[in-house]
């Protein structure tokens, strides 16, 4: 990932930190005191040649998606522990208005090194990996025409001119060492005839970048959904794709390199060739318990209460290892609508109901057992609470505290109920209980 002008920001920072402290002297003028701190002459030099090419009129492009979204970029391309400058630009009037360049340090000023111009309408992504393990990172580049269209080229700076190593189109691209031989594989996704999901993987061969295996996912590519990177129980590494249908069916298929080979490990169940995929929660692969592996969600339902009853879901997270087989490590049920999530006891599988309810102010989660008659008798009830009102609220009965937000506490009570296999105590809940925090993404390559 690109450092984004860490020596720069701790230089303006050391200036300002100059000027305070040499506030006290009574011989410095107000004039010197408010004076903005000057650059350091190399960053001082590299704003001059930003400032040239804007007055040609070109403008900051930045890129719009991935993890590397600044106009100006500093990443150390070449291993010599030296930060290059990468700067990004339109200009409207050229044939290829899409303009990237970079500048080099000579240890006082900055100078221009190389030139990655495309006829792209804008810059997508950028992200900077050594594909090839010589130490020097290769640039990989995703261009944007319209509203569909993405090509990925992949570059190589030996010198001033830019040596383009591949140029595809592409729906998602990953970079990542699956057959664990120390070299990452460039791994990409697009959309073949009749808008198949295909996947190339491409390994560094000799003098250029190989496409060694083609792999058709279980889905479309209007489908793809997103692409994780991450262990499986074995320790091997994969790729999770999901594929979401209509919004309402996920598929899963988990993809690694065998022999050069690439595979997709995941049996039917989880890439939906028999029963047409899980139903789909907004809940994406994750390592759900924090072991380091990669966990696929499965949702099922929660016993009704009744036949008329909403139809809740409890998540089983499985790991999978490089056979296909799996194992569920973790059962939670997720209310979106509150904001939390619990941690469930294996105990409560099948024998565990639940209904959601309350008022604006007061929504509540009564989570019921099923005796061997099938009687149904409530245990734990969940609440989160908001309004003005709320923390009084917080204290009636025999509620306890699990979490408190700004404008909203969360509270449980455990309900008379006998003793039984999936009984819970106050301590239980609390550590099973946590609120769902918001995902934040910049997006994919």
């Amino acid at each position: 990932m690109a450092k984004t002008g860490g020596k720069l920001i701790r230089a303006l920072a050391l200036a300002a930190l100059c000027l305070l402290l040499g506030g006290c002297a009574t011989n410095v003028s107000t004039d010197r005191l408010y004076a903005l701190p000057r650059l350091p002459a190399e960053y001082a030099s590299l704003e001059t040649e930003i400032n040239a090419l804007l007055s040609t009129g070109a403008e900051h492009a930045a890129p719009t998606s991935g993890s590397n979204l600044q106009s100006v970029q500093m990443v150390d391309l070449d291993g010599d522990g030296v930060e290059e400058a990468v700067a990004f630009f339109r200009k409207a009037t050229d044939q290829k208005p899409m303009k990237i360049y970079f500048f080099k340090s000579n240890g006082s000023s900055y100078e221009q090194m190389a030139l990655i111009e495309g006829t792209a309408g804008s810059l997508y992504s950028i992200a900077y990996y050594d594909l090839d393990g010589d130490g020097q990172r290769e640039i990989l580049v995703g261009f944007k025409s319209g509203t569909e269209v993405q090509m990925l080229s992949v570059y190589a700076l030996r010198g001033s001119e830019p040596l383009n190593l591949l140029t595809t189109a592409y729906l998602r691209y990953t970079v990542s060492d699956l057959d664990g031989n120390g070299r990452q594989e460039l791994t990409v996704f697009y959309s073949g005839e009749e808008n198949r999901c295909m996947v190339d993987c491409y390994t560094w061969d000799d003098r250029e970048l190989s496409c060694i295996s083609t792999l058709e996912l279980s889905f479309s590519a209007p489908e793809l959904s997103r692409v994780t990177a991450g262990a499986l129980s074995d320790g091997k590494q994969a790729l999770y794709v999901t594929g979401v249908a209509d919004n309402s069916v996920a598929v899963y298929d988990i993809l690694t390199v065998k022999n050069g080979v690439l595979r997709n490990v995941a049996p039917d169940t989880a890439s939906s060739a028999s029963d047409g995929g899980f139903r789909f929660l907004s809940l994406y692969p994750a390592d759900i318990d924090g072991s380091g592996v990669v966990e696929i969600p499965e949702p099922v339902p929660f016993p009704l209460l009744d036949e008329d009853g909403e139809v809740y879901y409890r998540i089983l997270w499985h790991d999978y290892d490089s056979a296909g087989n799996s194992t569920v490590v973790r059962r939670t049920f997720h209310n979106a609508a509150d904001g939390w999530s619990l941690i469930l006891p294996e105990a409560w599988d099948e024998r565990v109901s639940l209904l959601r309810g309350g008022t604006p102010e007061e929504s509540s989660v009564l989570f019921f057992r099923r005796d061997g008659n099938g009687q149904t008798q409530p245990f734990l009830e969940i609440c989160a609470l908001t309004g003005s009102g709320r923390e009084e609220r917080a204290q009636r009965g025999d509620r306890f505290l699990l979490a408190r937000q700004v404008e909203t506490v969360y509270t449980a009570e455990l309900l008379p109920c006998g003793d039984w296999a999936g009984a819970v105590d106050e301590d239980a809940v609390k550590a099973s209980f946590s609120l769902i925090v918001a995902e934040w993404t910049t997006g994919e390559n």
